[in-house]
């Protein structure tokens, strides 16, 4: 076995090889030096290989590589014309990342501190780009196509690349990247014009040594199961140059291959047999339009376009060893340095849905999604899926309210802020930008503001909140249950929220029904609704009866104007049938019974007159 400084000086002197093969490569085929230095990197690469052989995570992929740098430094034994290629797109890349790789395995997971360290660290600098001139490059966009196996999705994507894209100013550079592929994808890409050429023998899940040849300004990531479509680059890059606070930008596609109510209805197959359809739909959608591109806390990643800068530092943290959660990871970092988010509406691209990512997951062992829920939790201090403050079906109630100009907005417990990205999104499609006010009672949330929040009061209960705010707002909501905030006495507490509304104001507030299927579930499997836990944590929680708040609301000389909407979702369906025989109540009421099992959650609407 290796001492850890045996293995970091090692690949120190594969990255100064490299380094040096880079600058040899522009005179051609390798001299004598040259073929030496490459000798010395392949019995190094051999010896790291030996050293990691059997290990998992980070350690893992180290391994992958230097079975990788020796299956390149075959090619170029076998065709030397290859050789300045080769260096510059496989051996330096995959010696750099395998460097950094160690660094992390070594150095930063070597304890806690050291860790927390790291994060600090790189979340620093996320904020510092805020203000730091950006560097010049020799390209505005890199689109890095990555294939593995599936060559007949990757040569329809490569083929929708290059034809809706412009390559013929110079500014934009196709990286393509064969991830392991065994079907013929390598010669693929190496036929395309335009196209510098990556390519690993062995596949590596999660791969970023890409990141290592970028040159250009905007890094725009596509997987092989896209299909590019009109105006599809222009449009991300006007808005990526809209707003300098915009660190990511993602199209739209088709809903049935992407959740996160990221994708739009579809009016045709999804196969190859339509693709004439396809492009048809995608050039009657795409309409540069920019109410129509929305904030989001978090996006899915299938297609996205961010500064390369940005992606140095936040290419996804090797503690998610499995490919989970890598989004969330990386939209929490964005959104806790300040960073925009921007999904376009006004853009569709095809996906045809997780063609690469889904033949990595076969080979995945063991409840992938749940151990690296456990990592992020453990990461970033709060749930992943509990913390978004998503509740579908709100757009069901905007026509409950007038989205006009100059309006201000009340946030309590926004939490990652799904539901105040939806309200400032409706005001900025009908009217303009509202002023947007946090009310933050939980501090874990704090971080997640700032992005879209103009100010922010960290306070400890609902009376409090309603103290320190001077201003009448046009809509007060909550990004949790009702039951999660703070409340000392409901009705009071809802009295002074009301109290702060502007003339015509609405007072928004979801609330969970926990007489629901879905809900009674939970408790009769886990003894607890569905909060995320450590196997080590007790939460407690509280319960709000909505049918008694009704009742209240409803004999309440103020409160008593309001309206509902039931949100009931497909799957709590099946549920809601498995517990009716277990209903008691008989007569005229035994229906609205068994409609209130499937009811999760309603929207609560309470309005003061106008002026």
């Amino acid at each position: 076995m290796m001492e850890q400084d045996q293995v970091r000086g090692l690949l120190s002197i594969s990255v100064e090889a490299a380094d040096y093969l880079l600058a040899k490569a522009a005179s051609g085929a390798p001299d004598a030096e040259a073929r030496e230095l490459l000798e010395n990197l392949r019995q190094i690469a051999a010896l790291i290989e030996t050293e990691m052989q059997g290990a998992d995570g980070g350690l893992r992929q180290i391994y992958l590589y230097a079975k990788n740098v020796q299956a390149s430094l075959d090619d170029i034994a076998a065709r030397s014309e290859l050789f300045g290629r080769i260096v510059r797109m496989e051996i330096r890349p995959f010696v750099c990342e395998m460097q950094r790789l160690w660094a992390f395995q070594t150095d930063v997971l070597a304890s806690g501190e050291n860790i927390a360290a790291y994060r600090r660290n790189v979340m620093e600098q996320m904020e510092a780009l805020h203000d730091a001139p950006q560097e010049e490059y020799p390209y505005e966009v890199s689109i890095v196509l990555l294939g593995y196996n599936k060559l007949e999705y990757t040569k329809c994507a490569a083929e929708s690349i290059l034809a809706h894209t412009d390559f013929s100013h110079g500014n934009v550079e196709l990286i393509v990247l064969n991830n392991g592929s065994d079907d013929g994808t390598r010669e693929y890409f190496e036929g395309l014009p335009h196209a510098k050429v990556m390519n690993l023998k062995h596949n590596v899940l999660g791969t970023y040594a890409y990141t290592h040849v970028v040159e250009g300004k905007y890094l725009l990531g596509v997987s092989n199961d896209i299909v590019a479509t009109p105006h599809w680059l222009e449009h991300l890059l006007a808005c990526m140059k809209s707003d300098a606070r915009i660190a990511m930008a993602v199209p739209t596609c088709n809903e049935d291959s992407i959740p996160n109510l990221q994708g739009v209805p579809i009016p045709y197959r999804n196969t190859f047999e339509d693709m004439e359809k396809i492009q048809a739909f995608a050039t009657e959608f795409n309409r540069l339009n920019p109410r129509l591109w929305e904030d989001r806390s978090q996006l899915m990643t299938f297609l996205a376009i961010l500064r390369s800068d940005m992606m140095r530092l936040i290419a996804a943290d090797p503690v998610f060893t499995k490919a989970e959660f890598i989004d969330d990871d990386m939209s929490t970092l964005l959104r806790r340095t300040g960073w925009r988010q921007v999904l376009l509406k006004d853009t569709f691209v095809h996906h045809f849905g997780s063609v690469t990512l889904s033949a990595n997951r076969v080979r995945e062992k063991g409840n992938a999604l749940e151990a690296m829920r456990r990592v992020y939790y453990d990461k970033w201090g709060v749930d992943a899926w509990d913390s978004r403050g998503c509740f579908p079906g709100v757009e069901s109630i905007w026509d409950w309210h007038t989205f006009a100009a100059g309006a201000r907005v009340l946030m309590l417990e926004p939490q990652f802020g799904d539901l105040a990205c939806q309200l400032y999104n409706r005001y900025r499609m009908e009217s303009e930008e509202p002023h947007m006010t946090a009310a933050v009672f939980d501090e874990r949330y704090l971080p997640d503001t700032d992005y879209l929040f103009d100010a922010t009061m960290t306070v400890d209960s609902v009376r409090e909140a309603a103290e320190q705010c001077a201003a009448e707002y046009d809509i007060i909501s909550a990004g949790c249950y009702l039951d999660e905030l703070p409340l000392g006495d409901i009705i009071t507490d809802l009295e002074r929220l009301y109290g702060l509304l502007a003339p015509g104001g609405l007072l928004l507030l979801p609330v969970r029904n926990p007489g629901s299927a879905y809900e009674l579930s939970h408790l009769m499997n886990t003894g607890m609704r569905d909060v995320y836990m450590r196997p080590d944590e007790v939460k407690r929680f509280s319960v709000i009866p909505y049918k008694h708040l009704l009742a209240a609301l409803h004999a309440h000389p103020v409160l008593h104007s309001y309206r509902l909407h039931s949100t009931v979702f497909e799957a709590d369906q099946l549920l809601a049938e498995g517990l009716k025989h277990l209903l008691e109540v008989d007569g005229a009421t035994r229906e609205e019974m068994e409609m209130s099992l499937s009811v999760r959650m309603v929207f609560l609407g309470i309005f003061k007159p106008p002026a």
